[in-house]
């Protein structure tokens, strides 16, 4: 089973940096997880034989990319 997430942004590499720093400290393994970055689109692509892995991951994921996304549109 795999999900997708296609993002397009201005800052899709901030984003990207950002999500990477999850990937490099997340204890769980179920799950097998992949940045990939094309111009301004960000694809976030999360792969399990585990239902309830995925769906875990890509609640994760949509909650750090909206905090992310919600913080660089944030003006001082």
């Amino acid at each position: 089973m795999k999900v997708t997430i296609e993002v397009t942004t201005s800052d899709a590499d901030i984003v990207r940096q950002a999500l990477q720093k999850e990937i490099e400290s997340s204890p769980y393994r179920k799950t097998k997880t992949c940045l990939h970055l094309t111009g301004t689109t960000l694809i976030i692509e999360s792969e399990t034989t585990d239902l309830r892995a995925l769906r875990g991951t890509f609640n994760s994921y949509m909650n750090w990319l909206i905090t992310v996304l919600d913080s660089l549109s944030l003006s001082v």
